[in-house]
């Protein structure tokens, strides 16, 4: 990974900066009645395809190393789908690619036996150019929404493996709006 000694120390204070915000949300406790406990601290990682994505066009220009940490539910109602605090980073391979971190909530939208259907809603910043980046993605702004959507299948009580997608866009709020995705596996280690 080679960014610019500029991006590179922007980039670390962005996700110092989003770390500290999402320090103290109340949280609760798991379920106790025996069935994988979806609820505690998570934290995941594992490797994802830049510009790979549902609304993506052209090739796959790369790899991105993912990181991320989910915190216990929130004390909700049940029509709010135990929503969990999420803090993660997308960290690029290569100088053309873009690194961003993010943060919000991931809801849980069903869960069958091991398997759970979860998505994300949040924000995210990013150390691209706003215009002629080398990833030749022109996104407008530095602030995103992020949005994610996984499969996550617990392979023992304190494992899983993860199918993910992620988009960051500014939904026109800027002048440029390519929006980017990427997609990839991560492994999840439960406690």
């Amino acid at each position: 990974m080679q960014l610019g000694r500029s991006r590179h120390r922007d980039f670390v204070a962005l996700v110092i900066v989003v770390a500290a915000l999402g320090g103290s949300l109340p949280a609760r406790a798991g379920d106790a009645t025996g069935a994988p406990d979806f609820t505690g601290w998570s934290i995941y990682g594992g490797v994802g395809a830049s510009n790979a994505g549902l609304f993506t066009s052209g090739d796959v220009d790369g790899a991105l190393i993912n990181a991320e940490v989910r915190a216990p539910a929130l004390d909700a109602p049940w029509w709010l789908f135990s929503p969990r605090p999420t803090l993660g980073v997308d960290i690029a391979t290569e100088d053309k690619l873009i690194s961003d971190a993010y943060a919000g909530l991931t809801f849980t939208f069903l869960k069958y036996g091991d398997l759970s259907f979860e998505g994300q809603l949040g924000g995210s910043v990013h150390d691209a150019k706003l215009k002629n980046d080398p990833s030749g993605r022109d996104l407008g702004c530095h602030a995103l929404f992020h949005l994610g959507l996984d499969v996550d299948w617990r392979v023992t009580e304190n494992w899983s493996a993860q199918l993910y997608a992620s988009h960051m866009s500014n939904a026109d709020l800027c002048d440029d709006n390519n929006g980017y995705e990427s997609a990839g596996l991560r492994v999840g280690y439960h406690f």
